[in-house]
């Protein structure tokens, strides 16, 4: 930091952003960010009364008795010195009008002392006028006290929300400049009351002292920055934190990108978990846009995209925890006391709905009944049925051996991104990158149990029960195939011998008149029969379970909510997908199972097209804490 300054005109006006002061909050901020810029290794905040009187302690560089002077001045830096900064920045702040700002709308006290210094200076100032200077002892660094904000400003004062409501709002700006600064040691106290405290030994340390330690078992660690799994989901966008070069931004680009790489993998309405640390040349971005600083330009947002995009999809593939849920298994202890013991019955069939063996059922003499096993067995109490009426079971062949699968691994190599027209939407379907196809290490072996419900497998997996729901895996698989034969343009259609007639509202018919060449690309060979209805002619070559009228309907009423290219072929491709997938209550043999869960892995997703989980899990841990076995 050098010598506080004031700009001359030209470069003032170059930078000039109005009152930068509009809540505690944004006080707060800038005062945060100059301590953060004078290099403080411990900063200290203590908030009362909604932020309208606080104190502010750091460690940094501290000021002379010449710029502590010159500080409170408009336009006084010692951050910039030329325009040419202006694109280079690597400070918080630049342009010189916080404490100015600050200054003349409360009654402030600034102490402050150099190392190289024996002795420290402190101000009083009074809406923008010096009333005191004097000469103080004081350890290295600033200390900022500030008594009742907006006093000679009622009106500002008067639309100041409730206290809370500006103590949320301190916190939030504290929470994203301590994750931004790990290494910066930060202690926010509220009204007396300690709210953050993060020791400044690194991100890790940081995330546990914000946020617990179950947030940071769930978060995935990538090149710059955290990802979390599908436990820490959101319904809004509040625990997406997005940093440039360690400042805080609000990078439209940088979440939409960090979304779409989630894309599939969260249900409607959830975002993920993210905090994204971007690291760029200053040159390429511009933070001269607002006066918080918060919103910047970036010279090529194409590039940035696909950066951030590439890497979560690369990080979250083949990464099967990532989406599969957990299982507690938890049981409420027994009151033997109050446990009712009901009269002993003889034993009947086991009506089990779940997995049907492959064996004969034998029934035992029940020792509290008279009867012999002869007798029993001959009983009508003993109901069996004959094995073509078990249609609720599946065969289970107990010689089956695990299932060990080989997978095929897609590496994506970035290519130079290719210029994004105004008109034109970021494509997913048609992505600017080349495919290798590479062998990796074998899957580890799995062995399919049965089906339960004919809806679920039950898959044994490196000692633990996996429950695969079949519908949601085989969509997953179908909307992988179709999205490939899409991309490759592989998809072929089947001429019907006699059309489908289908009748439309006049607003579907504009829709499909709209978006007739979508369905083109899908296999649809529809043409107008009168002015609201239309022939289906051919269809896509595909294995659908449904019929192609309600596809085709689904499909046009997904359409009536999305605009862009993009939603178009994403809402088709998971409409046919869903109408083509095996449905619950179907009944799945071993090997049809088998293939299932096979495919799936060498997908390695993990979640429905929709975000829908497509797994659970059982631990043998949980199973024996169940039990009472541990």
């Amino acid at each position: 930091m050098g010598v506080i300054k004031i700009l001359d005109e030209t470069l003032s006006n170059m930078i000039a952003a109005g009152e930068v002061v509009e809540n505690p909050a944004s006080l707060v901020k800038e005062l945060l960010e100059n301590s953060l810029d004078a290099n403080s290794n411990y900063i200290k905040i203590a908030i009362k009364d909604g932020g309208k009187n606080l104190k502010f302690v750091d460690d940094g560089k501290g000021m002379s008795r010449e710029d502590l002077l010159l500080c409170i001045e408009r336009h006084a830096t010692s951050k910039i010195s030329s325009k040419d900064d202006l694109f280079n920045l690597c400070t918080y702040g630049f342009r010189g009008e916080a404490l100015s700002s600050i200054s003349a709308v409360s009654k402030m006290t600034i102490s402050t002392k150099r190392k190289e210094d024996s002795i420290g200076y402190s101000i009083n100032v009074s809406a923008g006028k010096i009333t005191n200077l004097k000469e103080v002892q004081k350890s290295n660094g600033t200390e900022i006290e500030i008594k009742d904000l907006f006093f000679n400003t009622p009106a500002r004062l008067k639309f100041l929300r409730k206290d809370s409501t500006e103590n949320i709002r301190i916190k939030e700006i504290v929470l994203q400049e301590a994750l931004a600064n790990p290494t910066v040691s930060i202690i926010l106290s509220i009204d007396g009351k300690e709210t953050i405290r993060t020791s400044g030994n690194g991100i890790e340390n940081t995330i546990l002292e914000l946020f617990g330690m179950s947030i940071l078992k769930n978060l995935k660690k990538i090149s710059f920055g955290y990802v979390g799994n599908l436990s820490l989901t959101r319904s809004n966008k509040d625990s997406i934190f997005t940093f440039v070069n360690g400042r805080p931004v609000k990078a439209k680009i940088i979440e939409e990108a960090i979304i779409d790489g989630f894309y599939t993998k969260l249900m409607k309405g959830k975002y993920p978990f993210a905090i994204i640390d971007f690291k760029l040349d200053p040159k390429t971005i511009d933070v001269n846009v607002h006066p918080s600083k918060k919103i910047i330009k970036f010279s090529d947002e194409n590039k940035i995209y696909h950066e951030i995009y590439d890497e979560i999809i690369a990080s979250l593939n083949d990464d099967k925890n990532f989406t599969t849920g957990i299982i507690e298994v938890k049981r409420e202890p027994i009151n033997f006391e109050t446990l009712e013991i009901k009269e002993k019955k003889n034993l009947e069939i086991l009506k089990i709905n779940d997995i049907k063996i492959d064996e004969k059922i034998i029934a035992y003499e029940n020792i509290d009944n008279p009867k012999s096993k002869e007798e029993i067995s001959n009983s009508s109490e003993i109901n069996r049925q004959p094995r073509t009426n078990q249609t609720n079971f599946t065969d289970i062949d107990n010689r089956f051996k695990p299932v060990s699968t080989e997978s095929k691994k897609i590496e994506l190599i970035t290519d130079t991104p290719q210029p994004i027209k105004e008109s034109q939407d970021l494509d997913i379907f048609k992505p600017t990158r080349n495919i290798e196809i590479k062998k990796i290490d074998p899957i580890k072996p799995f062995k399919v149990i049965g089906q339960f419900s004919n809806t679920f497998i039950l898959v044994e997996e490196n000692q633990e029960l996996i429950i695969y729901d079949q519908h949601i895996v085989h969509e997953r698989i179908l909307y992988e195939k179709l999205k490939e034969q899409y991309q490759s343009q592989k998809i072929s259609s089947q001429h019907l011998l006699v059309p489908i007639k289908i009748s439309l509202s006049l607003k579907e018919c504009e829709i499909l008149k709209e978006k007739i060449n979508y369905f083109e690309d899908f296999g649809f060979e529809i043409d107008a029969f009168n002015d609201n209805d239309f022939l289906i002619r051919s269809v896509p070559n595909l294995p659908i379970k449904d019929s192609f009228e309600n596809v085709f309907f689904e499909i046009l009423e997904g359409l009536k909510k999305v605009k862009s290219k993009n939603e178009v072929i994403e809402n088709m491709i998971i409409s046919m997908s869903c109408k083509g997938a095996i449905k619950a209550n179907e009944k799945l043999s071993i090997y049809e199972m088998e293939k299932l869960i096979k495919e799936l892995h060498e997908i390695g997703e993990f979640t429905c097209p929709h975000g829908r989980p497509i797994t659970f899990k059982v631990s043998l841990l949980d199973m024996e804490k169940g039990f009472k076995r541990k």
